[in-house]
């Protein structure tokens, strides 16, 4: 008998202008990292890590990896990283899944050619690269916004991250 346990992402974002218009919608990749598989782990075992608080994004362009550590592409400051309050939500309608959504208000993450996305552990700051959260800190997984955003100071970005747990 075989056994297998396996995450799965969907990362789905849009862009609203200043009026509420829908200005661009796309798809992107994710990979849960090797810090988001510990993460899991740890929860499962209850020893105490802290809920998924900063979803961030950034320009870089390597391709997202299992080993990576943060964003690619995160700069200091908030015009270039930007952070997004997260929502976790259960089940989200899917027996075995869990939806993250991260708001981008207007003046946040303020910033052409976004490509990437990230969530952890960490607590959100003013500069929008999070601050330890006493607790085990991890950066859970690593995603792309595909085609690349250009947001405006006064647009909105709402990223919707699905994650699936699979069975055997």
């Amino acid at each position: 008998m075989k056994d297998a346990i396996g995450l799965k992402g969907v990362v789905r974002y849009k862009l609203f202008g200043p009026n509420g218009e829908l200005k661009q919608e796309g798809q992107g990749c994710n990979i849960v990292t090797t810090q988001g598989d510990r993460y899991f782990v740890d929860l499962l075992s209850d020893a105490g890590a802290a809920t998924i608080k900063l979803m961030s994004v950034g320009t870089g362009t390597a391709a997202v990896a299992k080993a990576d550590t943060w964003l690619s592409g995160s700069a200091s400051g908030s015009a270039a990283t930007g952070w997004g309050t997260v929502t976790p939500v259960t089940n989200s309608g899917t027996p075995g899944n869990l939806q993250l959504v991260g708001t981008f208000a207007a003046g946040n993450a303020t910033r052409n050619d976004l490509t990437r996305v990230g969530y952890t552990n960490l607590n959100p700051s003013a500069d929008g690269l999070g601050t330890p959260n006493n607790s085990t800190t991890f950066f859970i997984a690593h995603g792309t916004l595909t085609p690349t955003v250009n947001k405006g100071a006064n647009d909105s970005l709402i990223v919707t991250w699905d994650i699936s747990f699979l069975g055997s």
